[in-house]
């Protein structure tokens, strides 16, 4: 799949991808302090498709990334396409991880998965403000039955 990219950004593109691809290889490496680097004290985390409340400030949103690198050994993104927003950027993969604990609710026992996530950084003087999280629990109830 090709990664198609459209608009501009005050920030520019490059700190826009710099921050996306800093938070995807946090995710990897399970780096909580590159995490907690990247984001903006008022933080505020909507996971859509869960009956969770939206998360707000570092802390809170620090501690439910903890618990998905916990759960969710990430192995790698495919990029389906990045959209670049004012001072935002959609970023949309195809992620794979072996899961481990439970991911969105549901239990992996240590199976791998593959879906559909769409994730929207927005941000304030270079940090994230407001993260959106748009995973695709179908693909994943298909696979962790």
């Amino acid at each position: 799949m090709a990664v198609q990219h459209s608009s501009h950004s005050p920030h520019g593109r490059e700190l826009l991808d710099t921050v996306v691809d800093s938070w995807t290889r946090a995710e990897h490496d399970a780096d909580d302090a590159e995490i907690w680097r990247l984001l903006d004290d008022d933080v505020v985390l909507v996971v859509v498709g869960l009956a969770q409340a939206d998360l707000r400030g570092r802390r809170a949103v620090g501690a439910w990334h903890r618990e998905q690198v916990a759960n969710a050994l990430h192995e790698r993104d495919l990029p389906v396409q990045r959209v670049y927003g004012w001072a935002s950027v959609l970023d949309d993969v195809v992620r794979e991880n072996r899961i481990t604990g439970r991911l969105f609710g549901f239990a992996g026992g240590g199976r791998r998965v593959s879906y559909r996530l769409r994730r929207l950084f927005e941000l304030i003087d270079g940090r994230v403000s407001r993260l959106t999280v748009w995973p695709d629990l179908v693909a994943l109830a298909a696979q962790l039955p």
